[in-house]
């Protein structure tokens, strides 16, 4: 009889304590958004000389000579060796479109691109390899040298912004919110200044160039935080 109570008061002993269901961690999740703009300080600069003859090696001799000129006068104004590069050279033999195929010559084309870090030459870079017999302008991008201190900047900006949205709406259903959970940033990119970009200028055909007005850079950022919800 005694090994029987000691079995059955053991066994209670054992049994697990069934308590109340464990609580579940409230959450508020939120997006903040940001942009800064900023007026360029640099510029990248993509042109192209295009060049035909019947023969290969006169359209190429052409071709050729057009770039030296274009590259001296870039020289001339002060710009540096590493500042300016070949982006592709093409040679592609040319045919008519009509029934017949006809052979018309042979298309030379050679990309240069130049990077500004001041602006301000723009206008005279422009104008010297157009004169120089540049015939095509494939884009123009503009840019600011402190791009990482202003994609900084956005970025505590976006982190306020979803903070106070979070204490806003959590302020309004009467909860507070917590220590921040998890911080996700957003993929943005940032935006072209479209106003002077490659669609507005690569039908340059002229030998001179009119004014530039950049305008401002556009850097958004975006950040996803998730906050603890609590009682107020």
């Amino acid at each position: 009889m005694t090994l029987i109570k000691s079995v059955l008061v053991f066994t209670i002993l054992m049994l697990p304590v069934v308590g109340s269901a464990a609580e579940t961690t409230r959450e508020i999740t939120v997006t903040g958004r940001s942009e800064v703009r900023v007026a360029p300080d640099g510029a990248v600069i993509s042109f192209a000389i295009e060049t035909m003859d019947e023969a290969l090696d006169h359209s190429k001799q052409e071709n050729d000579q057009i770039v030296r000129t274009a590259l001296d006068a870039i020289q001339r104004l002060g710009i540096n060796s590493d500042q300016v590069r070949t982006d592709f050279i093409r040679i592609a033999p040319v045919e008519s479109k009509s029934r017949e195929t006809k052979f018309l010559g042979y298309r030379v084309t050679n990309s240069v691109v130049v990077t500004l870090h001041n602006i301000d030459l723009l206008e005279d870079i422009l104008s010297s390899v157009l004169e120089a017999g540049v015939n095509r302008v494939t884009s123009l991008e503009f840019t600011t040298s402190d791009f990482r201190q202003h994609r900084d900047k956005a970025m505590l900006m976006a982190l306020d912004a979803a903070h106070e949205k979070a204490q806003l709406m959590a302020q309004q259903l009467g909860a507070g919110i917590g220590k921040p959970m998890s911080i996700q940033e957003g993929d943005v990119r940032r935006r072209p200044n479209v106003s002077n970009s490659m669609q507005s200028i690569s039908s340059i055909n002229t030998r001179t160039s009119g004014p530039f007005a950049p305008g401002h850079l556009s850097i958004p950022a975006s950040v996803t935080v998730t906050f603890e919800l609590i009682d107020q």
